[in-house]
């Protein structure tokens, strides 16, 4: 039922009069796609719906009255900023309301007890560039800064630059989040004093409500306002050159320089990691996708294939490339020293050296980097799992062995098994296995690879990250945790009882697999009676 006048009216009285459509075509805007991430599958086919109403709020307040009054009128809701996560933060239900944060956009930065205070409308680029001219950083997504700062640190936020500084969830502080009925809740310390520097508070802590792993996509509430964590950098401007999209960062060599080095396997790049985390040297390091380097080397898609199209399973299988980052946090000596230890830990395992450009092109500000990705129009990442570096390495091996039965439509990456990095100084390991597709085609076998990949880690007993909305609840609930899927809807029953805050999440998958008759011969678990789409 569309959104009736009564209740358009009370949400027109909250956010003024310009700041809220049911216009046809403004909804439209809205809508995801085409092209970009996760643009173009069968999920973005079956669940996204063009909302039927726009709102942009302002404050907190505004906010809060908005929630309440979907409550009162039984309004499904989306909270939604920047949408880089394409279908997923878009409407999966007719006539409901989309909640674009845009407006939002006030910060503030303590450059003396190193944070920064941000609303959901400030993207990443904007939030860096302030902090480095304070002599601070951010991590930034290893996907670019076009997005929500606060969007990103609830939902994923990692970067390849965890490896120095750590994961998001130790990098929220005070928050301010609307839960599903409406209450404001403030956590850290905003609980107790309106001063957000420290992420712990009285009582329990509740940063679980805004991501746990991996995220929600606010299934739990609306966070408005946030207190992120900033790190010392070092004192020399990175900078901009070329014209967008075909733009990156200069860097300053004597604080920062990237090194690539060739390996002679990737056992040689595990134990790297694991020497340089011993050491504590190195501001990030990582297993570069062989078809990184030709999308890098490729003027346009065209160039791409021909280049691309040259390779085998043969001309890869010994192609090892490790890309390590350097930063002179402190001085130039500490760069040359770190660089020094750096290659007695390298050469005896026989890295040796690339040329390398002394640029940037997403980890530290760009906007313009998610083009890289584009080579054939569409590009998801199927699992990304933090658990050990131990563990990382067989996934992607794994993962590429699946692969091979869904290609094409999946691009041919010849066994490529994917990127591995280590995060937080060796404690952790990183592993992220990309799929490429072309939008234009039939995508049924990318769905079914995303799905036999939820259930290759069951079978195989992989840890992933992706649990709850990126993956059928009622196939992993019962082996994970187990039964963690009753708990997570319990919990959502508890906030949020009738079901409005972007409903079908986290069953959204499972109503994905009910109504996608391509993956019912894959269905082999037992679902209880779910929402139902209008």
């Amino acid at each position: 039922m569309a959104i009736s006048k009564e209740a358009y009216k009370v949400l027109e009285s909250i956010v003024g009069a310009e700041y809220i459509s049911a216009d046809p075509a403004i909804c439209e805007g809205y809508r995801a796609g085409p092209g970009g991430y996760e643009c173009g599958l069968g999920y973005e086919r079956v669940m996204t719906r063009v909302p039927g109403c726009v709102a942009m709020p302002r404050t907190t307040e505004e906010v809060q009255k908005i929630v309440k009054a979907c409550n009162r009128y039984k309004i499904p809701y989306v909270p939604y900023s920047t949408g880089f996560y394409g279908p997923r933060s878009h409407p999966h239900v007719s006539d409901a309301l989309l909640i674009d944060l845009k407006r939002m956009d006030d910060f503030e930065i303590d450059d003396k007890h190193l944070y920064a205070v941000v609303g959901s409308g400030v993207i990443y680029s904007q939030l860096q560039e302030e902090a480095m001219k304070r002599g601070l950083y951010i991590v930034i997504g290893g996907g670019g800064s076009q997005v929500s700062a606060i969007a990103n640190m609830i939902g994923d936020g990692w970067s390849p630059l965890s490896y120095r500084v750590g994961l998001p969830h130790r990098r929220i502080l005070g928050t301010e989040l609307i839960l599903p009925d409406g209450e404001l809740v403030r956590l850290g310390s905003l609980a107790f004093q309106d001063d957000s520097f420290w992420s712990e508070g009285p009582g329990p802590d509740l940063r679980g409500l805004l991501r746990g792993f991996t995220g929600h996509r606010g299934f739990l509430g609306i966070v408005t306002k946030m207190a992120i964590k900033l790190l010392p950098f070092q004192p020399e401007r990175l900078v901009p050159s070329g014209i967008s999209p075909h733009t990156s960062l200069q860097l300053p060599v004597n604080r920062v320089r990237w090194i690539n080095f060739t390996m002679p396997s990737k056992d040689a790049m595990r134990q790297t990691m694991v020497e340089m985390a011993k050491a504590e040297i190195g501001a990030g390091v990582t297993k570069v996708p062989i078809f990184w380097r030709v999308i890098a080397r490729a003027k346009s898609k065209e160039e791409f294939w021909e280049l691309w199209s040259k390779e085998t399973e043969e001309t890869i299988k010994n192609f090892h490339v490790l890309r390590v980052l350097l930063i002179g946090f402190t001085s130039e000596e500490q760069l040359e020293y770190e660089e020094r230890v750096l290659m007695d830990i390298i050469t005896p395992l026989g890295g040796e050296a690339r040329r390398t450009r002394p640029t940037d092109e997403s980890w530290f500000k760009n906007a313009d980097s998610a083009g890289m990705w584009l080579m054939c129009g569409g590009y998801v990442s199927v699992d990304y799992v933090i658990e050990t570096l131990e563990h990382s390495i067989p996934h992607g091996e794994n993962y590429a062995k699946l692969k091979r039965n869904f290609t094409p439509p999946l691009m041919p990456d010849y066994g490529d098994p994917g990127w591995f990095q280590s995060f937080e100084l060796g404690h952790q390991g990183y592993s992220e296995f990309l799929v490429y597709w072309d939008p234009d085609e039939n995508t049924d076998g990318v769905d079914q690879f995303y799905l036999e990949t939820s259930k290759e880690n069951i079978r195989k007993r992989f840890y992933t990250s992706l649990l709850g909305s990126h993956q059928p609840l009622y196939l992993t609930g019962p082996a994970y945790g187990p039964n963690y899927h009753k708990w997570l809807l319990k919990i959502k029953d508890e906030f949020d009882p009738q079901f409005i805050c972007h409903p079908p999440v986290p069953l959204n998958h499972d109503v994905f697999v009910e109504r996608a008759k391509w993956l019912h011969p894959q269905k082999d678990w037992e679902s209880p009676e779910l929402p139902k789409l209008s």
